[in-house]
């Protein structure tokens, strides 16, 4: 199928080449009439056809392969007067030039005159915002996002440049982990959707609801002050330039997934919203403790549980997605609104089969360890996604806004763990199941306000936000059977505990909601002006948030319920029989035991009041100087028990200082040198401070939380050259430098579990340091390649270098005590060839993404560090516009469809080759799909 693919490109492209000096192009710059400056973003279409440009950050615009003949031309702009250019003559093989100056429409408007918002989710209006903000930013646009298979904003970011993937949503900046980014949703901190991380899942936001995806890789004081790779600011789709209605459905296939063998646990009547609803909970009559019944009343709530122990084969249908949306201006008086509204559902499957393994220590003597386990893995999961974005602006009048935005997502994942194998450890062939539904609820409502006085030279922004973020994880059961190696009998028996046992047949439950509340106030004002050109401005501002969890979980399992009488037979039973009602008693069969412990319970709240002030001081007209200072006073307050069930309170109360300056200097009309420095901060978070432990069932480890967490601050420093040739490209290259003081790592704990389990905690290192250099290039071929097949291609490519040292102390056991942070890849690459064909509404880009080895799970004493190796990724896709209404887009995600391969640095040469063993390995298989958009 992706060869057939490859083929229908070959035939458009064959079909749709042509003899381009028989085209020409018309070019042109826009500007005030009166202040001479260029206008950025300003719309140029061709007068009765959909053929156009965007101005670009010198108000530079081109039109190319227009037919020869005579033209008018349209032009317009945010808060100036359309115009049309009649009678522009296009002559075959020469470009037109058309340069005009824009009259402000400013001196005509009354009070309620309304004009439309600025652009600011094309490609060309993504690199103006790039260019004159103050700190080092990247970012990308709707425009851009558009011409890709990415279905959400983590495959989105993932190819800018710096950023890499982990987990397939959390997101890493310069190698750093997911918890020292700073995420936040329409200029508001954005809630955690993880009950263990500190991070944002990126998967939960479709990437036809972005309109652009900005990172500032450098800090000022209105930025937050916790961050030290990246503040992700995703802004969503506002508001429209024209009523529309849209509609598109794609269907695709997964290699090693679709029309194969599908395994899926017991569903519930809501599964297909993405929610499990109440039909997987603990009955309500259900008793909060187990522990304090006798045997008789422990085998009755027994058998108030489903006997769900088990899963149906089915064939794994195709993935289809839908999606919804339509915009409309509307006016109420002198009141212009607009509304934005985007439905979108999903429902994909995915089976990744794979090897985990695990080995004792290594023998120098056989270079080679000995193997533990040896298990092959399969997870079938079927995963669906639906997510309403539905934001309203209200325009007033030029200089008065207000928006309402609301955006949420509700994602439900029913997964499916078979294991089988063997444990050489125990002597034991084995098959271990795990039946998890994991559910996540994400809302996000803001109100905001931007208004403007003084002729424009006072600016508020000011919004107040809430968000609501609950993950529910309802019977989460895991069962081990064996068999033993020295037996004859092919029958496997069902492994019961003596104590209750998340592992043998346990049944787990937990639930966590999060509510936010946030309300910010920015003032930009111009003090004075030192010319014509140059202006001194002051921002000042204020940030307060009130965020409160709820954390619980609770679990139990199935044990014998009378040791002398227990019928060892129902072990050999299948397992879906084994639960069966009939088989649960005080006598004979089973019960269920309490296994809860007293710190799988949290609450916890944190308080957040910031101010900043900061100026921008215009040194020369190419020499900027900004800068200033953020205080942060911050609360966080956890309470919990021991596990003697003893009180347990933490309450962290910090008032930091966080400095910052950029400095820019604009060494021609095209290109500038940025200079930073800035200190940030990174606080624990709720999880990490909770005393609670969680068993992961994939890679056989146990987190604890660490309730003496100190915060760790960073100093930060950054310098980068850009250079813009012209529309819609940027050369750029960076240098960066970290320095950090008690950095929160995992630390190994000794006294492991059997079976291969090692136990992990959080800590503050001693230090760590972190450096590398960014490249990113975005070029067109048109200037090359003035005419023909090559002048329609453009090229990308970001690539980083990164190197960094953590100092782990005197407090390591077992470890080595330098070494790479965790997750930190030394390299990433991101690079693709993009072909647009505008007249005939074709494009199509081939991407590349690889990231260089980095560590996944940390190493102890003989058990060595754990290394994610490089996959090299290929995407590729294609789309045809059909008249004016459809468009019809194909894809291939993962074209290559490599191993996600981990293998453990086995003789800790700090290499990792053939003399190294694998601990996990699968493949995703390859994505291939197929679709359609219609709009009106």
């Amino acid at each position: 199928m992706k060869y057939y693919i490859l083929l229908l490109t070959i035939i458009c492209l064959s079909n749709n080449c042509e003899t381009f000096a028989q085209t020409g192009s018309i070019k042109g710059v826009l500007t005030d009439n009166l202040t001479g400056e260029t206008l950025i973003g300003a719309n140029v279409i061709l007068e009765g056809t959909t053929i156009g440009a965007v101005s670009d950050i010198d108000g530079a615009f081109l039109i190319e392969k227009i037919e020869p003949k005579t033209y008018n031309l349209k032009i317009s702009y945010v808060g100036y007067n359309q115009v049309v250019v009649p009678n522009v003559i296009v002559i075959s093989g020469k470009t037109t030039t058309v340069d005009y100056k824009l009259a402000s429409n400013s001196l005509q408007l009354k009070e309620a005159d309304i004009v439309s918002s600025r652009i600011t989710n094309t490609e060309n209006a993504v690199l103006a915002e790039m260019r004159k903000a103050e700190q080092i930013v990247i970012g990308v646009s709707s425009q851009q996002i558009s011409r890709t298979q990415d279905r959400n904003a983590s495959e989105v970011i993932r190819r800018l440049p710096g950023v890499t993937i982990m987990d397939d949503r959390f997101i890493m900046i310069r190698g750093l982990s997911e918890r020292y980014n700073a995420v936040m949703l329409n200029n508001a901190l954005a809630p955690s959707a993880e009950p263990d991380k500190k991070a944002f899942s990126f998967d939960l936001i479709p990437s036809n609801m972005l309109d652009r995806v900005m990172i500032y890789k450098s800090g000022a004081p209105e930025l937050p002050g916790e961050f030290a790779g990246g503040v992700i600011k995703v802004f969503t789709k506002s508001t429209p330039d024209e009523d529309y209605i849209t509609a598109s459905y794609s269907a695709g296939i997964r290699t090693g997934t679709t029309n194969k063998d599908f395994f899926r646990s017991s569903k519930s009547s809501t599964d297909w919203l993405g929610t499990a609803g109440g039909e997987r909970d603990l009955p309500s009559s259900f008793p909060k403790s187990l522990s304090s019944l006798n045997t008789s009343q422990q085998v009755n709530v027994a058998k108030d549980l489903p006997n769900t122990w088990t899963a149906v084969n089915q064939t794994a249908p195709i993935d289809q997605r839908f999606n919804l949306g339509f915009g409309k201006i509307l006016k109420f008086g002198k009141v212009r609104a607009s509304n934005i509204t985007n439905l979108n559902y999903s429902n994909t499957f995915e089976n990744r089969a794979g090897e985990n393994l695990n080995y004792n220590a290594y023998d120098l003597i056989r270079q080679q360890s000995d193997t533990i386990y040896s298990f092959n893995d399969n997870t079938y999961s079927d995963r669906v996604n639906w997510g309403l974005l539905h934001n309203w602006s209200f325009i007033f009048s030029p200089r008065h806004k207000i928006e309402f935005r609301n955006l949420i997502n509700q994602n439900g994942i029913n997964s499916t763990s078979i294991r089988t194998g063997t444990n050489f450890e125990e002597g034991n062939a084995v098959k271990n199941y795990a039946f998890r539904y994991f559910e996540r609820t994400v809302y996000s409502g803001q109100l905001a306000g931007n208004h403007q006085y003084n002729q424009e030279k006072t600016e508020i922004n000011w919004t107040a936000g809430y968000s609501y973020t609950r993950t529910k994880e309802p019977d989460f059961r895991r069962i081990r059977t064996f068999n033993s190696l020295l037996d004859n009998n092919p029958d496997y028996v069902v492994q019961i505990n003596t104590t209750a046992s998340q592992q043998d047949a346990g049944r787990f439950y937990s639930k966590l909601n999060e509510n936010l509340g946030m309300l910010s106030v920015d003032l930009d004002q111009e003090l004075f002006k030192l010319d014509d050109i140059r202006k001194v401005k002051l921002k000042v501002g204020i940030y307060s948030e009130y965020k409160a969890r709820e954390f619980s979980a609770r679990w139990t399992s199935y044990k014998r319920s009378n040791f002398d009488n227990f019928d060892y037979s129902l072990l050999n039973l299948p397992i879906d029989q084994i639960f069966a009602p009939q088989n649960i008693n005080d006598s004979t069969g089973f019960k269920l035991d309490e296994g809860t412990n007293p710190t799988d319970k949290y609450a916890a709240f944190n308080i957040l009041s910031a101010g900043y002030v900061s100026i921008s001081y215009p040194v020369s007209k190419r020499v900027n100087v900004s800068g200033g200072a953020r205080v942060e006073y911050n609360q966080q307050n956890l309470t919990s028990k021991d596990n003697n069930s003893n009180s347990l309170e933490v309450d962290n109360v910090i008032l930091s200082v966080l400095p910052s300056l950029n400095l820019s200097v604009n060494l021609t009309n095209k290109s500038l040198i940025r200079f930073s420095y800035y200190r940030t901060l990174n606080r624990p978070e709720f999880r990490e401070i909770a005393p609670y432990s969680y068993y992961d069932f994939i890679f056989n480890n146990v987190l604890y939380g660490n309730t003496d967490l100190k915060v760790p601050t960073i100093d930060n420093f950054d310098t980068r050259f850009e250079y813009y040739p012209s529309a819609g490209e940027l050369i750029s290259v960076g240098l960066f430098s970290k320095n950090f003081k008690n950095p929160i790592e995992q630390y190994f704990e000794p006294g492991a579990g059997s079976g291969g389990t090692r136990n992990f905690i959080y800590g503050n290192a001693d230090n760590a340091t972190s450096y590398g250099i960014e490249l990113e290039v975005k070029k067109s071929l048109q200037p090359i390649f003035k005419t023909g097949l090559l002048s329609r291609f453009a090229v990308g490519l970001n690539t980083s270098i990164i190197k960094s040292n953590v100092d782990l102390g005197s407090k390591t056991n077992g470890q080595a005590q330098n070494r790479p942070m965790m997750g930190q890849s030394p390299y990433a690459i991101n690079t693709g060839i993009f072909y647009n064909q505008p007249d005939k509404n074709l494009q199509f880009n081939i991407q590349y993404n690889v990231i260089g080895r980095r560590i996944f799970l940390v190493g102890s004493d003989g058990t060595p560090d754990v290394y994610e190796l490089p996959r090299n990724v290929i995407d590729f896709s294609i789309s045809k516009g059909i008249g004016k209404n459809i468009e019809i887009k194909a894809g291939i995600q993962d074209l290559l469809n490599e191993k996600f391969l981990l293998k453990q640095d086995a003789n800790e040469d700090n290499k990792i080759d053939s003399k190294d063993e694998v601990i996990l390995s699968y493949k995703r298989g390859t994505s291939i799909n197929l679709g359609f958009t219609v709009r009106y």
